[in-house]
């Protein structure tokens, strides 16, 4: 889904560039709006911060939003990840099953190695 946009000769400088083609990508179409009310201190402050960083108000704005949601997103995963893994551990805590040969087997050769007996 790349577009091809070409670029011209540099007029401001006298020099002649050739034509070239460049490749990019579809931008998808924004429909989309977000609105909020803030105070002209806090806009100022927010418009700062996009001048600093090269961008044009809506980006900073755009940006900073996906960094923060993406943080959110990345919490709540941890969190919810967590709690699943500690309900799987607790279940299998709990579970009245034998030892699998393999583990048997490894903790005999433990207690041979580590010449540990009855008292292990």
């Amino acid at each position: 889904m790349s577009t091809e946009r070409t670029t011209g000769t540099a007029k401001s400088t006298g020099s002649q560039r050739p034509v070239q083609k460049v490749k990019s990508k579809k931008r998808p179409v924004k429909t989309a709006r977000v609105e909020t009310r803030t105070s002209a201190k806090k806009k100022a402050f927010y418009q700062r911060a996009a001048d600093l960083k090269g961008q044009s108000f809506t980006e900073f704005v755009e940006s900073s939003l996906d960094e923060a949601a993406t943080r959110v997103h990345k919490e709540f995963e941890a969190i919810e990840l967590s709690e699943h893994d500690s309900k799987v551990f607790i279940a299998a805590l709990l579970a009245r099953t034998a030892p699998a040969r393999t583990l048997m087997a490894a903790a005999n050769r433990y207690k041979k190695q580590t010449a540990c007996h009855s008292n292990c």
